[in-house]
């Protein structure tokens, strides 16, 4: 199932898509125009824990000139990065280059701690895409994105859908 978060006249909404519209949880139907899009994720009572990959695929790492790294470069992200889809994303006045890339989002499902590799799928709640910015102009070592880079407000437009797993 397709899920959403949404704005509506002021009020959050979750959402389902239905034959080319938005199903409300209050009933109604309205067009995917209508709305403003919010990160399609469950209102959680404290912020959530966002794991971000980096140079995550052999074209990526070429293009940098870098080695894939042997294992994976995570980093973590705030969660005031998130923004739901067609957004703003703010660029700082002086930045000339803000490089983006389309990511797979895996929503972990439940609390999960030690996990062992054969019981990973059963964490999964489902999948959402981002596309991720990256302040390049601030960029001061490939290998460690730092806090201006990765994580600034705005910088992770995500949704509009989540979609089961």
């Amino acid at each position: 199932m397709k899920r959403a978060r949404i704005l509506l006249e002021g009020t959050a909404h979750d959402a389902v898509e239905s034959d080319g519209q938005l199903l409300l949880d209050d009933g109604r139907r309205v067009p995917l125009d209508v709305v403003t899009w919010l990160p399609p994720l469950a209102p959680t009572p404290r912020p959530r824990t966002i794991l971000a990959l980096g140079l995550n695929y052999a074209d990526h790492a070429k293009e940098l000139e870098f080695k894939a790294p042997e294992e994976p470069l995570v980093f973590v992200k705030g969660e005031s990065t998130l923004t739901g889809h067609r957004q703003l994303t703010y660029r700082p006045s002086d930045v000339q280059f803000m490089h983006y890339e389309c990511e797979l989002v895996i929503v972990i499902g439940k609390t999960a701690r030690k996990v062992k590799r054969d019981d990973a799928y059963d964490f999964i709640g489902g999948y959402t895409v981002a596309n991720d910015y990256a302040i390049r102009d601030y960029l001061e070592n490939w290998y460690r994105p730092n806090l201006r880079v990765k994580n600034r407000d705005t910088c992770t437009p995500i949704g509009p859908w989540l979609v089961d797993a």
